[in-house]
């Protein structure tokens, strides 16, 4: 529950929990509460791939955009009402509050790991130098080496080696950085952009048309095997089930696609 203010922030906030149920409950609304307008709308953007290129949106397209905005309006109130934040702008300020001291919290993190990552190479080429000597013979080469690490190993490890050897490559190391609160918060906030909506609702095209294409091409192979069976050349290949339904395995479906069926999902 969002408390009293002073000086314009919040005294107490939600805690970083509330930037996650934001993001869920964005795309829960997206997934769910809004499945029945991308059905009844996505016809609206079923253009021609060369139309598309040369005249770009239309007025009917934006249109529904309009709409699609109000529901996200709509939803991200039933959010605040929730939340017990008194308006949208309270519960926008303390999203930006946490999503700032995220980023802080990340910078200092990062230093960290970059930190430890750069000493875990430096080790690692020691025991590459240690061991290539040990296989030379140069027994004493390697316990100068040993006592070396130990005396600098709280020293900075940016530094070049004594031995003029930092000209080698270091073994790569990987690591992936955590994903930030700001990250989460873009992805919600790119929902209510125009090109991402256009995106979305053009993607369902595709997806309705490979659905179609794919039903077609079972009934068509359905169909190809009751004749087949009605016509008296039913045997054990041939055998339906209970339903009447013949069986029919995937990788038998064959489904013609045209070829411009895929280009606006490359084009996006």
């Amino acid at each position: 529950m969002a408390e009293a203010k002073e000086g314009g922030e919040l005294i107490v906030g939600h805690g970083p929990g509330l930037v996650h149920r934001f993001v869920n409950f964005a795309f829960q609304t997206i997934n769910n509460e809004m499945g029945e307008f991308f059905a009844d709308n996505c016809s609206k953007f079923e253009q021609d791939f060369d139309n598309y290129q040369k005249q770009g949106e239309t007025l009917e397209q934006y249109a529904c955009y309009q709409e699609y905005r109000g529901m996200l309006e709509e939803q991200l109130q039933k959010f605040v009402d929730k939340e017990e934040f008194d308006d949208e702008e309270e519960c926008m300020m303390e999203i930006q509050r946490l999503v700032k001291e995220d980023l802080e919290k990340h910078k200092e993190q990062m230093k960290m790991m970059m930190k430890a990552l750069k000493k875990a190479q430096k080790r690692a080429m020691k025991a590459i130098r240690r061991a290539q000597r040990a296989a030379n013979g140069d027994l004493d080469d390697v316990e100068d080496d040993l006592d070396e690490e130990e005396k600098s190993s709280d020293e900075d490890d940016d530094t070049e080696d004594k031995d003029g050897e930092d000209d080698r490559m270091a073994p790569m190391m990987v690591f992936f950085s955590p994903t930030t609160l700001e990250q989460l918060v873009e992805m919600v906030m790119n929902l209510g952009e125009y090109q991402t909506f256009s995106m979305m609702m053009r993607m369902k095209v595709q997806q309705n048309r490979v659905m179609k294409l794919l039903i077609e091409a079972r009934d068509a192979s359905m169909a190809e095997s009751k004749g087949i069976e009605q016509g008296g050349g039913g045997g054990a290949g041939a055998k339906s089930g209970d339903d009447g339904l013949a069986d029919v395995k995937p990788e038998e479906v064959k489904v013609e696609v045209e070829e411009d069926d895929f280009m606006f999902a490359e084009a996006m």
